[in-house]
């Protein structure tokens, strides 16, 4: 973890503007059970990359249940094309159990970005559970 938490850090200095690089950080500090400093990381990554989608979808899913909701609202102000946007929002409505909700973002995900792999296979689970078998072949 120590190795892991220093190349990291190494890389988001010399690249302070690659998001991918602040995300792995973050998920390496959740799988380390530091919340704290993950949600620290992630206000830091944020401030650096506003506009990356993929901070914002982590940032969706990262939040306590109550925010979540205000969270996906500023996720769209800052990214509102961004497909991982958009299945963090999917999702979201998903765990809440507001099947019509989801079913439409997930919708609006594979429209806009028919090469997202996620996206399909989160629309898949969730068709074959709340879906009908007509729909689930779609």
């Amino acid at each position: 973890m120590t190795k892991a938490r220093s190349i990291l850090e190494k890389g988001r200095s010399k690249n302070p503007k690659e998001p991918s690089l602040w995300l792995e950080s973050i998920r390496l500090e959740i799988r380390a059970n530091l919340k704290p400093v993950a949600d620290s990381l992630l206000s830091k990554a944020l401030q650096e990359c506003p506009d990356s989608g993929c901070l914002w979808a982590e940032a969706i899913l990262m939040a306590a249940r109550p925010q979540r909701k205000m969270k996906s609202v500023d996720a769209l102000k800052k990214c509102e094309h961004d497909p991982m946007v958009l299945l963090a929002v999917a999702k979201m409505f998903w765990v809440e159990r507001l099947i019509s909700k989801a079913r439409s973002w997930f919708m609006r995900t594979v429209k806009l970005e028919s090469d997202l792999g996620d996206a399909w296979a989160y629309f898949y689970k969730f068709e074959k559970l709340h879906g009908t078998e007509n729909r689930t072949c779609q």
